[in-house]
């Protein structure tokens, strides 16, 4: 099956859940993400701004700007596939922008993303490679190599795991995937690993 089958089929799946269930869900992989050293010992956190039916976002942004980290998210730059991160510190610091996601304001401070030292991305679907499906825009695979040592992190439901993605050379794995199950950790080799 193609990436578009799978995205199609994984974005009903997501769209059947309620809002309510989404929030729940969203809670417990909150608290997963929260509990990983990783996040913890980050001083700067670049992270996806949620829409209503993707692993919700905002209680982790202000976590982390509670806990005096730099939170920077990204920006999409007009009819490109290319984004860059701006410093936010409240969500006031947001607007609507393409695609009708919350993006920081033309003002903000543009943040290399080589000073994060964690990357949070949305995933619509997920393998145990650590391979991911977006929205098909190719905009965090065309980011994901610049962020240096930072580690990618994917937060996704569990039954959006499928068995493979059919991956080609400009998709970049994850490090981790967090679901509201467990934490999946992935080798350079290909494997998993679960906690």
């Amino acid at each position: 099956m193609g990436k578009e089958e799978l995205r199609k089929r994984a974005l009903e799946g997501r769209h059947s859940l309620k809002p309510q269930e989404i929030a729940r869900l969203s809670v417990a992989i909150g608290q997963n993400l929260l509990s990983l050293p990783e996040f913890r010992r980050a001083e700067t956190i670049a992270l996806y701004v949620a829409k209503e039916d993707e692993v919700q976002t905002a209680e982790i942004i202000q976590s982390a700007i509670s806990a005096g980290k730099r939170v920077v998210a990204p920006r999409t730059e007009g009819s490109t596939s290319h984004m860059k991160f701006q410093q936010i510190r409240a969500m006031d610091d947001l607007e609507t922008g393409d695609f009708g996601v919350l993006e920081p304001r033309e003002s903000q401070p543009v943040v290399p993303l080589s000073e994060s030292q964690v990357v949070i991305v949305p995933v619509v679907a997920w393998d145990g490679r650590g391979y991911r499906l977006g929205y098909g825009k190719g905009y965090f695979d065309a980011e994901l190599p610049k962020r240096g040592r930072a580690v990618a992190i994917g937060l996704a439901l569990e039954s959006q795991r499928i068995d493979r993605i059919p991956e080609t050379d400009s998709d970049v794995p994850l490090d981790m995937i967090v679901t509201e199950m467990r934490i999946v950790r992935f080798s350079k080799a290909g494997g998993s690993q679960s906690r």
